[in-house]
């Protein structure tokens, strides 16, 4: 019996260490640095940060921004994920899984020089756009910024949540709609009726999922305009990720354990 604890502990142990060093052990250094300032000098200031950092226009501006991105793209990628999946719920998989697979399995490098190519200033789109006579958008840049990360996102992300929403549909049982059926004719009301409430865990999970899939859009974002982006395109992982260059760790770990606050999912 003690060996086989002894065994038991000898499989937990490695996977134990790894988590005490890169997440626990990081984490309540992290919250050290929250309540202090200095390097060499260390001095406790306790929720001095938090002050300073509610009052920083650059994080409030990376705020509002990641919020309004995850508030229009997570409700976008599901909605539209969902109503393709019912329009396909009596032909499903007819087109290949792999098709739908595959924005979100392509390297994000490639990924991006595929979108300058569509939609830079002298982009494919914008070259169609001169032959109609009119002016050029500046789809990556400025105002549009923002909308054309969100739109990657959804690009990006809504096969992947197709996949998902089919696979719920298609293990519900034929006897409902059958069922239904018989009261009634129409598809549309079978579908909001029976196939939406039946697969709420699913749509729960989709959003959830997309929630995390929308914080590592960073990636993309990084790619197309490096540490400084157009304003309205300047997430918090742009704020973060800035701080840690120039090793501000106070502001860094602070802004990390608000943005844990805000999104604890």
């Amino acid at each position: 019996m003690k060996k086989s604890k002894m065994n038991v502990w000898l499989f937990i142990l490695p996977g134990f260490i790894g988590v005490l060093l890169f997440y626990i052990i990081p984490f309540f250094m992290s919250l050290y640095y929250t309540f202090t300032k200095g390097v060499t000098d260390v001095q406790f200031i306790w929720f001095e940060n938090f002050k300073d950092l509610v009052g920083n226009p650059t994080f409030e501006l990376a705020t509002k921004n990641t919020l309004k991105f995850i508030l229009i793209g997570v409700p976008s990628v599901t909605l539209l994920s969902l109503f393709l999946s019912l329009l396909m719920s009596d032909k499903l998989y007819v087109f290949p899984r792999w098709a739908m697979l595959s924005p979100i399995i392509v390297p994000v490098a490639s990924a991006l020089m595929s979108w300058k190519t569509l939609f830079d200033n002298e982009g494919i789109i914008n070259k169609i756009i001169q032959l109609f006579g009119w002016n050029t958008v500046d789809f990556l840049g400025g105002k549009h910024a923002m909308g054309f990360l969100i739109f990657i996102f959804i690009i990006k992300n809504m096969g992947y949540m197709l996949v998902i929403f089919t696979g719920a549909i298609s293990s519900l049982e034929k006897e409902y709609k059958e069922a239904f059926l018989l009261d009634s004719n129409s598809k549309l009301k079978y579908s909001f009726k029976i196939v939406v409430p039946l697969i709420t865990p699913i749509i729960f999970f989709v959003v959830i999922f997309s929630i995390i899939n929308s914080f590592q859009m960073f990636r993309e974002a990084y790619g197309l305009y490096e540490n400084y982006p157009p304003s309205t395109a300047y997430l918090l992982q742009h704020f973060m990720n800035n701080n840690f260059l120039k090793l501000n760790y106070q502001r860094l770990s602070t802004a990390a354990f608000i943005l844990v606050i805000e999104y604890p999912s």
